[in-house]
């Protein structure tokens, strides 16, 4: 028998079978969203890597609050090394009655040492592809600045105690760091117009960096050179650009990941339905190719070709569907994705291809490998072969490998584990309830009369059948539930981080004698929500009476000067910013131990969670902290968790205000202002010049921006997986089809009318579908609480109006699609039913 031959007549004979339409789509469904998610990710993490240094604005640098010593600018000389300085701070500009909190960016001969800052003379007029630092007297400025102040090029800008002339408007700087969120436009200046400005007072809070560049092993070895110099200050490397990007991309990926792993698994059990019954259908055919003399090799090789046969179109179309829409997930995403994404690599196609593979050999052969116990003598008998051991090593070979892929595409092994696993406990569950359930019906079914009897007892006749379709059903409406409701419900929580009345701007540096008239101020200009806390600066000396020591490293480690994993922020020598109130603070959680009451006078400190795995400490330590020459010890009594998306003022220590003392301090107050109503700050500001203003409008805008294209992208990757929900549903509502007809037409012939036939139905489908949707919704609901806590870290509780409104639909479905399937046999004469079945 020629094998190729055979097996491409039966497939075009039987190409338009519902079987092989749904394991078709299926593949196309599983391949498109892999290759569609998988290629978005590789394009995203080419781009941030290949643009890292340009991003950087050098191959290496150091940055501090001081100036980082000449003898690494000469030392990287000596090793031919080119260097630059540059110095930032943020400073609020004013143009008549207009103010602008900007970034300062004072630059030396040199920069940029990595890619190339481009500026225009004009608006729309030419571009200066590599423009290098200003001169003297002039500056870049960012078009958001000139708006604000309403200047254009060619303009003088107030600065310090003089002025500069706008020399262009800023199109791209390379050193921005890749943040997705300025907090603040830029201005370009040259470092020798900041000097004697007045600007780098003790408000300032100036930043310094030395970059290098140069070839890779010079710039690795000097790296080494630095590691025991750096103390106090921090190494940049490639690693800490794009960091905004990264992040927020890290988030997208996920709600992306989330509606990917669906959309596999889904594709997965809907080709191991069909093909159950593609080989169910064919037992006749293979007990009269067996009476024939075929070889069982044979006939289940010609099988495997039909399949491999459709798998060849399905994965090109696939993965051209998957590359179309990926395409436009960048368009959705905008600038959540770098502007200049390089072309593709084939890993996502291939692993694209490899998953459609996976869904056919792995889900679509176990059940043809059951065709191998057909013997010939079975030609007029029914019955199907018993599940072999190496069908079901093949499926959970089938599940892990495309958990390995899948982590490959999304990169996110926790999501991967807590959706799948949930999954498979979903199936184990309704596999063992569903037969317990059946088990106990077969001792009831004798008391039961009517329709009941009669569809109960076509469940109970197909046992295992029956435990298939439950655990499809319940498969897919879990999975419809998970995108339809907690999907949404995850963005709905994501949003709310940032409600209405998110504070839009800070106001730092205020004197404790200016509290009352600066708190009466914000308020006259409407923000009623305005408060202000205190903010003290100092060190911490001790813990338990022992110099403090991160708990991530030894004592050794602590003798050794600070390199490039230690960020000046976190080193224990390293200013330690903390406050104090009588309250519990907004936007946190108490994690452990008891926050003191407002009459309490002992010397007590809540510790945020990060902090206090740093430095391992827990309620019932102390610490001791050193402002000045004052030294204070204070209790740790509670562990609280903060969340630093609300855009409020968090600290990692707070103390109790009733035993701080008379200790030094500013004051900050964050609040909010709505459109139109921010005129009066400038004049605020100018009018107490130690004050310093933070407008992050823009920033919680673009973070908005950034949740709407997120939940857009999500929605559009989500169709392909509720696509593939709804032919699980199909194909598990059609796993007895056959059965149902052959059942249906003896009961005719016997003379049941069509009403009990179709009662009968009704009943076998409703039941079905009541049992599957409270195991989908109870799953749901603890896979979605999981993954929001585990995964996303959000909130998220059972939305459980939503939930059971989604498993009532579901069950409405079963019972419309027995309905359905029920016309079509009652209209069908039951002589002609017994010749098809």
């Amino acid at each position: 028998m020629n094998l190729l031959r055979h097996a491409w007549r039966a497939l075009r004979r039987e190409a338009l079978a519902g079987d092989l339409l749904t394991v078709f789509a299926a593949l196309v469904l599983g391949v498109a969203v892999m290759t569609a998610v998988g290629t978005l990710v590789n394009r995203v993490n080419l781009a941030l890597t290949g643009s890292a240094a340009e991003m950087l604005g050098g191959d290496l640098g150091v940055a501090g609050r001081d100036d980082p010593p000449a003898a690494f600018a000469e030392e990287a000389q000596r090793r031919g090394l080119a260097h630059t300085r540059l110095a930032s701070f943020g400073s609020v500009l004013f143009q008549g009655d207009a103010s602008q909190m900007a970034s300062i960016k004072a630059v030396e001969a040199g920069y940029p040492l990595r890619g190339a800052l481009r500026v225009r003379a004009t608006p729309g007029g030419a571009l200066i592809a590599d423009a290098g630092m200003p001169a003297k007297g002039q500056a870049y400025a960012d078009p958001r600045l000139l708006q604000a102040l309403g200047l254009k090029a060619g303009d003088d800008l107030e600065f310090g105690a003089g002025t500069l002339r706008i020399a262009g408007i800023i199109e791209s700087e390379p050193d921005a760091g890749g943040d997705l969120l300025t907090l603040s436009p830029t201005l370009l200046v040259n470092r020798a117009d900041v000097e004697g400005t007045g600007l780098l007072g003790p408000g300032s809070r100036i930043n310094y960096r030395l970059m290098f560049a140069g070839p890779a092993t010079d710039i690795a070895a000097f790296r080494q050179w630095l590691l025991p110099q750096v103390k106090g200050m921090r190494l940049l490397s490639v690693n800490d650009t794009q960091r905004g990007v990264r992040q927020a991309f890290d988030l997208a990926g996920r709600f992306l990941g989330l509606s990917a792993l669906l959309a596999v698994l889904l594709a997965g059990v809907a080709t191991a339905l069909a093909a159950n019954r593609f080989a169910l259908r064919r037992i006749d055919q293979v007990a009269i190719l067996r009476c024939l003399g075929a070889r069982q090799r044979d006939i289940l090789a010609g099988l495997a070709l039909q399949l491999l046969m459709l798998a060849v179109p399905a994965c090109a179309i696939g993965i051209g569907l998957g590359m179309a829409a990926q395409e436009g997930l960048v368009q959705v995403l905008g600038s959540l994705v770098p502007q200049r994404l390089p072309l593709p690599e084939a890993m996502p196609a291939l692993t694209g291809a490899g998953i459609g593979l996976l869904l056919l050999f792995g889900f679509g052969l176990p059940p043809l490998l059951r065709l191998r116990g057909v013997p010939p003598m079975r030609v007029l008998n029914r019955s199907f072969a018993a599940l072999p051991p190496a069908s079901l090593l093949a499926y959970v070979a089938a599940l892990a490998a495309s958990l390995v892929l899948a982590v490959q595409v999304t990169g996110d092994l926790k999501l991967a584990l807590w959706v799948l696993g949930g999954l498979a406990g979903l199936a184990v569950a309704a596999g063992v309830v569903g037969f317990l359930l059946l088990q106990l019906l077969r001792g009831l079914q004798h008391r039961l009369h009517g329709n009941w009897r009669l569809g109960l007892a076509a469940l109970t006749r197909r046992r295992m059948l029956a435990v298939m379709q439950l655990v499809g059903l319940s498969l897919s409406l879990c999975a419809l539930l998970l995108l339809a409701v907690i999907g949404p419900g995850l963005l709905q929580q994501w949003r709310e981080r940032l409600p209405a009345d998110t504070p839009n701007y800070f106001l730092i540096n205020i004197q404790p004698e200016q509290r009352d008239s600066v708190l009466a101020a914000l308020q006259g200009l409407g923000a009623d929500d305005a408060s202000i806390e205190p903010m003290a600066t100092g060190r911490l000396i001790a813990i338990n009476g022992k110099p403090p020591l991160r708990v991530d490293r030894t004592p050794a480690d602590d003798s050794q000067p600070q390199g490039e994993g230690q960020r000046d922020d976190d080193d224990e020598n390293r200013p330690l910013n903390f406050s104090w109130r009588s309250t519990f603070p907004p936007a946190n959680t108490l994690l452990n131990g008891t926050f003191w009451t407002p009459d309490s006078t002992a010397a007590e400190a809540s510790v945020e969670i990060g902090w206090a795995k740093r430095y391992g400490v827990y309620p019932g330590d102390r610490i001791t902290i050193a402002v000045g020459e004052q030294e204070r010890e204070f209790s740790v009594t509670s562990v609280r968790k903060a969340d630093w998306n609300t855009f409020r003022p968090n600290f990692f220590v707070l103390l109790n205000p009733n035993a701080v003392g008379d200790t030094p301090h500013n004051l900050l107050s964050a609040f909010h202002l709505p459109a139109g109503q921010a005129a009066g700050l400038g004049a605020l500001v100018r009018g107490q010049p130690n004050l310093s203003l933070l407008d992050v409008d823009a920033v919680i805008s673009q973070v908005r921006d950034v949740m709407e294209r997120v939940a857009q992208a999500v929605q559009l990757v989500m169709v392909f997986s509720l696509l593939a929900g709804v032919l699980v549903l199909l194909a598990a509502l059609q796993a007895t089809a056959g059965e149902r007809r052959y059942d249906s037409a003896v009961l005719r012939t016997l003379g049941a009318t069509r009403r009990q036939l179709r009662g009968a139905v009704l009943v076998e489908f409703g039941a079905l579908g009541a049992l599957a949707a409270l195991l989908a919704v109870g799953a749901a609901a603890v896979i979605g609480v999981a993954v929001s806590q585990k995964v996303f870290e959000l909130p998220l509780l059972p939305p459980w109006p939503g939930l059971v409104l989604g498993g009532l639909l579901g069950i409405g479905l079963s019972l419309l699609a027995g309905w359905l399937g029920t016309r079509r046999i009652l209209h069908t004469p039951p002589a002609l039913a017994l010749r098809e079945t």
